[in-house]
Parts: C-alpha cells; sequence; structure tokens
C-alpha cells in the first residue's frame, strides 16, 4: 500500500533531510581502512572541553529522571549571560526545533515566510511541513541580499529569516544593511536573526542584534551549542526575544523537549566560554590559510566568518567530492543547496586535518 496518498497533501512531496556522509558509513560503502577525516557539518573538531564531560558523566547518573521541562537554569544563566529577563530566553532541541515551532505557531495557510536561497536548509523544510508559502530571495555575490528581501515581503509575508553569517556560503551582512533592512518593517512581521555562527564572526560590522533585540519587539535570535561549543550530538540551541513571543514558544512545544544531559551539558559550556578563545582563534587562522591555499589552486572562496568556507571550482573541473571520499576525506557537495555539482563546503579542522585535505586535494586535482 502507497502510504503517501493517506499522508496530508502539503506534506506528500516533501523532501526529507539528507545528512553529511557519516564516517561509519563511508568506510562500509568504500571498504576504506585508516582514518578518515569529516569536514562535511560544520562541526567543531575538537571534543568537549573535560570540564564539561565531566559533568555529563556526572549526570549519567541521574537520567532515569525527566528533565526540567523549561530548562529553567540554563535559561536563567543564559538571561544572566546577555543581560536578560528570564523570560526572554527559549531552549530547543537544536535551534531547528525553535524554526518549527515558530513557523507552526505564527504562520497560517496562505501566509508566506521569506528566506535567502541558498541558505541553512532547515528553512524550506519547515515552511513545507507547515504548508505555507514559501519565498526564496536570491543571494547575490554569495551573500543575503537584503534590499530584495525587504522588496519581497507582501501583505501575507508573516516571517523573515536571516542567516548571519549564512550557511552554506560564509558570508555576512554588515549592521547598516540589517538596519536599513529593517526600517519600515510591519510591526506584525516576526524577523529572526539565525546567528549560528556569530562566535566565530571577526567582522567589526557585525549587527548587534542584543541592541536591535532591545529596539524591537518583533526580533528574535537563535543561537547554539552546537558549534563553537563541541555539542552537536546533544542538540541544544536556544532563543532571545521578548517575553510573550517565549511564552508563545512555551505553548506549541513538546514537554521535556530538552534532554537532562544536554541541559547540563550546555550549562557547563557557558560557565567555562573563556576557556573556548584558543579554539576560536585557531579556527580563525586556519580559515584564511585554507582560504588562501584553495584561492591558490585555482577556486573561488568567498570571505568566511564562521568555522567553514564555501569552495567553487573555476576550469574544468570534476569528481572532486567523490574523488576526495575515495581518499578518506568528506566534504559537503553543495547540489542541494543549488550551487553546482562541483562546489563543495569544507569545514574547518584541525591543523592536520586541513593539512590532509589539501594534500589530497592536490592528488585528487
Amino acid at each position: 500500500m502507497d502510504f503517501t496518498a493517506l499522508m496530508q497533501p502539503h506534506l506528500r512531496n516533501v523532501k526529507p533531510y539528507i545528512p553529511g556522509k557519516p564516517v561509519e558509513e563511508l568506510r562500509r560503502e568504500r571498504n576504506l581502512e585508516g582514518e578518515i577525516i569529516k569536514l562535511a557539518s560544520n562541526e567543531n573538531p575538537y571534543p568537549p572541553l573535560d570540564i564539561i564531560q565531566q559533568a555529563i558523566i556526572q549526570e549519567l547518573n541521574a537520567v532515569n529522571r525527566y528533565p526540567n521541562s523549561g530548562c529553567h537554569y540554563l535559561t536563567t544563566e543564559l538571561a544572566e549571560y546577555y543581560g536578560l529577563r528570564q523570560n526572554q530566553v527559549f531552549v530547543g532541541n537544536g535551534s531547528n526545533e525553535i524554526l518549527d515551532l515558530l513557523v507552526r505557531a505564527f504562520v497560517n495557510p496562505g501566509e508566506e515566510v521569506v528566506y535567502p536561497f541558498p541558505s541553512f536548509i532547515a528553512y524550506p523544510l519547515v515552511v513545507q511541513l507547515a504548508g505555507v508559502k514559501e519565498v526564496k530571495v536570491p543571494l547575490k555575490n554569495y551573500c543575503l541580499d537584503l534590499q530584495a528581501m525587504r522588496e519581497a515581503i507582501t501583505q501575507n509575508t508573516k516571517m523573515v529569516f536571516i542567516c548571519n553569517p549564512n550557511n552554506p556560503t560564509a558570508t555576512y551582512v554588515p549592521e547598516k544593511d540589517v538596519e536599513l533592512f529593517l526600517e519600515g518593517i510591519r510591526k506584525d512581521i516576526i524577523v529572526v536573526f539565525d546567528e549560528a555562527y556569530y562566535e566565530y564572526v571577526t567582522a567589526p560590522d557585525y549587527p548587534d542584534s542584543i541592541r536591535i533585540l532591545r529596539e524591537r519587539d518583533n526580533i528574535i535570535i537563535l543561537r547554539t551549542f552546537s558549534k563553537v561549543f563541541s555539542l552537536s550530538g546533544l542538540r541544544v540551541g536556544y532563543s532571545l526575544s521578548h517575553e510573550n513571543l517565549v511564552t508563545c514558544l512555551h505553548m506549541v512545544r513538546q514537554p521535556f523537549n530538552v534532554n537532562r544531559v544536554a541541559q547540563i551539558a550546555a550549562r557547563a559550556a557557558l560557565a567555562n566560554i573563556d576557556q573556548l578563545r584558543d579554539r576560536i582563534d585557531e579556527n580563525n587562522r586556519e580559515r584564511e590559510t585554507l582560504t588562501a591555499k584553495l584561492r591558490d589552486l585555482g577556486f573561488v572562496v568567498p570571505p568566511s566568518q564562521t568555522n567553514f568556507l564555501l569552495v567553487l571550482p573555476r576550469g574544468n573541473k570534476k569528481n572532486i567530492v567523490h574523488n576526495l571520499m575515495d581518499l578518506g576525506i568528506i566534504v559537503r557537495g553543495m547540489s542541494p543547496f543549488g550551487l553546482g555539482e562541483e562546489s563543495f563546503r569544507l569545514s574547518v579542522g584541525t591543523p592536520e586535518e586541513n593539512r590532509v585535505f589539501l594534500d589530497k586535494l592536490k592528488s585528487v586535482l
């Protein structure tokens, strides 16, 4: 029986998310031996700090108990860190869950969500699952075109996603462009600043979204513990917004949506954020080195403000992603993002991983 025929009509053509290839699957598929380096999913190449791992281990004795359903302690500590009120913070099972909750809570059938393309691949997914209208606005020179996004807003627009820095292009939009975009935006349009990579940003004109939040009720900021804190596997994201918006999110979330190990790990990570400075500095140095070397090899690499690079081939370069995987290097092909078969996204690894990647890329070329 074809069970898709029983699904709600707007769900029948949804394409499931395809993640980056896991190390174990590549090893099995291609019968590879030795080290496999995964540089595909924008993960931190280092494990969590020892103090975070110890907090996780200690919490294992309590996993027979349900977690705190509202993440009270974590939201309190995040509010103190940002100088906000506790009821302005919401914690989700990754920022993906918060995106899904936002669309389901606020966007009605016939209303629109405006977002850039290519951008975070979860945007079209959460919009399609909700059965509402998506309005995709092309990038300009691999950057969000906020002027075009503003022009795409109609009377039916309910929400706008601004991924800054943008995934997968690694570029950012400066504060002046954001301010110009926000001028005259209707108060009933929720503007979502998705800032998963903001800890890596070095640009002096990157927007101060916390200041913007204090000035406007219709702003929500998304950040995460997945990237710089090395907690991708525990799925902890959070939002900062007006307290009434947080109330709405609590109305539609599932009970116990963030497990207790994830909560305790995120609290330990936040308390020790200063210890991550060396890792951030190393990432940014390696990011610049990789950019320069890839450009020397004939690739186009937009300037990055993240822990990854978008790599676009020039000339007759074929099967790069496939051939790298044959050599035990996993990068993220950009076909699902509409950027061409031979383009790929490259996570910044450890210095040794980056060296091995460059050596094997040269052999592929």
